[in-house]
């Protein structure tokens, strides 16, 4: 199904619920936020859905304070669920069993389950919100700054400031396109990386000063116990920051950081050059892209979890 196929379809509905993946991150809450944004211009009755509520540095982007977790299934009436950024069903951040209507899947992800009654997912895409800025386009929805700033935040968060392979030409014609709506792209960048609370860098100075080197060099193996967050007395909403830092050790082509939750483990996997985390993700169930993939591991504990994934990274890298 094309871009143009899903918008036609879009634009049959009146009432439209959008949600994202669990815990999201800037892409997933950029380009919900945007999409209702946009699709409110145009008439729509569109409002947000989310079982989470969002991080603390992306709390600056607009309309931001109605994803606050309240909101967490469809609301009588609704025609369609949109669905931005989420490979698969499980990681759906809303509660969709008893919905009737109809589920459009919007994504980036190679690993996406095509779970949706149509779905659209450009793997060439470096952040859905690519997507969501040909489809506003499409649309004939005007662009303003909030949308702009919304978008913008997301390019930024899923390349990671444009510095990932995965930004492109498109990457940068759209960055500059948004930057005309007159945002402050400095103010951004200060809202997403310079709004730390002291604990998480209490945390990020624990987990580098534990961290392990393995396979000649080549991994960073981090780890963040229930225990040390208790004892900091923090809950941890996003560690994508500090899994990055692993990659800056020089010889490090690929950092793992396994995570312990209620219930079991969630590992995060990036790398720099060759080594494929998707792969290493998906013998899990997980998935994500060639660089920056996760897993969700159930009933198990942290050195269990250790044990099976470093053994399938020893396989790859």
């Amino acid at each position: 199904m094309t871009l143009h196929e899903i918008a036609n379809k879009i634009l049959q509905m009146n009432k439209i619920g959008i949600t994202f993946h669990v815990s999201p991150d800037g892409d997933a809450a950029g380009s919900v936020l945007s999409l209702c944004q946009a699709l409110r211009k145009i008439g729509k009755e569109a409002y947000m859905i989310s079982k989470d509520a969002i991080s603390y540095n992306l709390s600056f982007l607009p309309f931001s304070n109605m994803l606050n977790g309240e909101c967490v299934k469809p609301k009588d009436g609704t025609d369609c669920v949109i669905i931005l950024d989420c490979g698969n069903k499980e990681r759906i951040s809303a509660e969709l069993d008893n919905f009737k209507g109809t589920v459009i899947n919007i994504d980036h992800h190679m690993s996406n389950d095509l779970y949706g009654d149509f779905n659209y997912v450009d793997v060439n895409a470096a952040a859905t919100a690519e997507i969501i800025y040909e489809l506003i386009n499409i649309l004939n929805a005007p662009m303003d700054s909030d949308i702009a700033r919304c978008l913008y935040t997301s390019l930024v968060t899923d390349t990671g400031s444009f510095r990932h392979s995965n930004a492109t030409t498109t990457t940068h014609i759209i960055a500059s396109e948004l930057l005309k709506f007159n945002i402050s792209h400095s103010d951004i960048h200060s809202n997403i990386f310079d709004n730390k609370p002291y604990e998480k860098l209490k945390l990020t100075g624990y987990v580098l000063s534990n961290t392990e080197l393995m396979f000649d060099g080549k991994l960073a193996v981090m780890e963040i116990s229930k225990d040390i967050l208790n004892k900091l007395n923090m809950i941890l909403d996003d560690s994508s920051d500090i899994i990055s830092q692993g990659l800056q050790i020089r010889g490090v082509e690929g950092s793992v950081l396994f995570r312990e939750v209620d219930g079991g483990v969630k590992v995060s996997l990036r790398s720099k050059k060759y080594l494929n985390v998707n792969k290493v993700a998906s013998v899990f169930g997980g998935g994500g892209h060639v660089r920056a993939s996760g897993i969700t591991m159930k009933d198990i504990s942290l050195e269990e979890a250790k044990k099976l994934v470093l053994n399938q990274i020893k396989e790859e890298i």
